[in-house]
This record gives C-alpha cells, sequence and structure tokens, in this order.
C-alpha cells in the first residue's frame, strides 16, 4: 500500500490530514496496523452479538478466531501454505465484505507479506463473487435464455453486495421458491412469445443484442462469405445477422449437395456413354434435371463427346429443348 493510501485510509478514521502527512511512512504503517486491529476486535464483537450463525457448534467470533489462526500459520511458514491460506480467506468472506475481511487477514501478516496478500484477498474475493454468481445462474437454469439473461444481468449489477448474493441464494433454494420461479419466468415468457410476439425484442433487447453473441454470428457469417465488412454487420441487429447466416447456411448446403450429385450424375453418364445404352441415357438425364439446375446438367454433358453417338446427341437435344424448369 502507498503512503498516499494508506493517509486516505485513516483520513477515513477520523485522524486529521495534516498530522498524518507529518509522520514518517513507519509511523503510519504501524498506526494503520493498530486501526485495524481495533477495528477488528469491533467486528468480532459485533459478530458475537449481532449474528446468530452458528458452524460446527462454535459461534462467528470462534469460528472467523479459527480461520485467522489457520492464516497465521499458512503465512508464517518459510514457504505460504497457499491451499490453506486461499481456504481460510474464503471461509471469512462467508461473512464478511472484502473490506472487513481484508483487515481481519492482515492483521495476522507481516509487512513483507502486506501488499502480496492484499492482492490475494481481493483476487478471492472476486473468484467467490463469481463463484455465488454461478450458483445463482444455474438456479435458474430451467428459465427461458431471454429470462435468465435478465435476471443474471440484475445479480451481476449487485456482485459487490455478496450478502445479496448469498440471501439470494438461500432464498431461491428455501422450499419449493425454485420450482415457483422457474415457472412463473417460464410463464411470462410463454405469454409474450405467444400473445405479443412483436414485443419480444422490446423485452429482450438486451439479450438479442449480447455484443458477446453478436460477434460470434458476424465471426461465422465472415467465414461463410467474403461479401460483407465487419463494420457494415456490426450496425446491423441480432435478428438480421441470425437471417443472413441462416441465408449463407442454406446456400453451403445446397452447394454442398449440389457438389455430390455432380460427382455422382458425372460417373454415371461415363458409364451410359461409354456403353451407348440409349433408353438408360434418356432416363438418367431426366433424373438429373430433376435434381439439379439445367446449367449444371450442360456443364456434366460437355465433358462428354456425344458426336460420335448422333442417337445420343438426338436425345439429348431434344430432352433439353422440352425441359421446363421447376
Amino acid at each position: 500500500m502507498e503512503r498516499k493510501e494508506m493517509i486516505y485510509q485513516l483520513s477515513n478514521y477520523g485522524y486529521s490530514k495534516a498530522t498524518l502527512e507529518a509522520m514518517p511512512t513507519r509511523d503510519l504503517v504501524q498506526l494503520l496496523k493498530k486501526n485495524s486491529k481495533d477495528r477488528i476486535l469491533e467486528f468480532l464483537k459485533m459478530a458475537g452479538s449481532e449474528k446468530q450463525v452458528e458452524i460446527a457448534s462454535d459461534n462467528t467470533s470462534e469460528y472467523i478466531g479459527r480461520e485467522l489462526e489457520n492464516i497465521s500459520r499458512a503465512v508464517a511458514r518459510e514457504e505460504i501454505d497457499f491451499l490453506v491460506l486461499y481456504k481460510a480467506i474464503e471461509k471469512i468472506f462467508f461473512f464478511y465484505g472484502l473490506n472487513e475481511a481484508t483487515e481481519l487477514v492482515l492483521s495476522q501478516v507481516s509487512d513483507k507479506h502486506y501488499k502480496q496478500i492484499t492482492q490475494i484477498t481481493e483476487l478471492i474475493y472476486r473468484s467467490y463473487q463469481e463463484s455465488l454468481l454461478e450458483e445463482i445462474e444455474e438456479l435458474c437454469r430451467e428459465y427461458p435464455p431471454e429470462e435468465q439473461y435478465e435476471q443474471m444481468k440484475i445479480y451481476s449489477k449487485k456482485r459487490e453486495d455478496i450478502s445479496f448474493l448469498r440471501d439470494t441464494i438461500q432464498t431461491i433454494k428455501k422450499n419449493n421458491n425454485q420450482t415457483r420461479l422457474t415457472k412463473i419466468s417460464q410463464l411470462k415468457f410463454e405469454i409474450i412469445h405467444d400473445y405479443f410476439p412483436d414485443s419480444l425484442y422490446e423485452n429482450y433487447e438486451e439479450y438479442y443484442e449480447d455484443e458477446d453473441k453478436k460477434n460470434e454470428i458476424i465471426e461465422r457469417i465472415m467465414s461463410l462469405t467474403n461479401a460483407y465488412r465487419k463494420s457494415v454487420l456490426k450496425n446491423k441487429k441480432i435478428v438480421v445477422l441470425r437471417n443472413i447466416e441462416a441465408v449463407l447456411l442454406r446456400d453451403r448446403d445446397r452447394e454442398n449437395e449440389e457438389k455430390t450429385l455432380i460427382k455422382h450424375y458425372t460417373k454415371k453418364f461415363a458409364e451410359i456413354v461409354n456403353s451407348e445404352d440409349e433408353l438408360a441415357f434418356s432416363m438418367l438425364l431426366k433424373e438429373s434435371l430433376d435434381s439439379l439446375d439445367e446449367r449444371d446438367v450442360k456443364k456434366i454433358i460437355d465433358n462428354f463427346d456425344l458426336s460420335n453417338n448422333p442417337i445420343l446427341q438426338q436425345r439429348y437435344n431434344i430432352l433439353m429443348r422440352n425441359h421446363k424448369p421447376k
């Protein structure tokens, strides 16, 4: 922690900024540590009097005290026992937010580890936040995707309030709430989908215009064609992008199917032309015209010299002249 930050923290605790700025850095460090310990005692006192949570028949104060001892032992080793440290810090987050937990953890840390453990504590806090959000998302797994997105948007905005996230998890798990809330979200979506389809986009615009989803679709479109510039696609709505992708995929599938059919009929015509079977030639020509565009059939026949067989040439000319494209 830099000197400026220490002065800022202590000034928030009521110390005169002018007095703090006049103090040597070493004295600032000691004052901050003493102040932190005093606040820790207050936290523990409050925990014992206000929090009624019990873990393994111990009260909160004893529970936190045990985890602080684990932290102290973990950092006192020649090499920090990070596994023990991580587990202990995460358990403290069951009861406290980032600032309070950091002060508790740092009370067990020597000066040389101060910065490192501060960073580790915040890292674990962010990981703990994400684990709570992931648990909520899992509890909402049966929601329609649009509704799940809307709900997680609300919870994500409250990520700094881990008490709210924990309470949310407990509320959803309580009694039959998960099933009931799932049914409500499904019912809401079904009503909009079935009776107000024109307002789907309006109700779930952020879901449909999710930037990550949009970028994924754009990348897939760019892999299918060079007909669009990425900047042009980014200005289009996701519903339009999905339609473009669907058309391109249909075209690709049709093109692949046509290539397979062209290969198949080229082989068949080669066999029949060589055998000079006029009836088989006529039947195959009709079949190929039903399966392929006339243009593709002409390309196939151009591979063969029908001038050596006037009858095949005549049948070909008659059938092509009388063919009526679908």
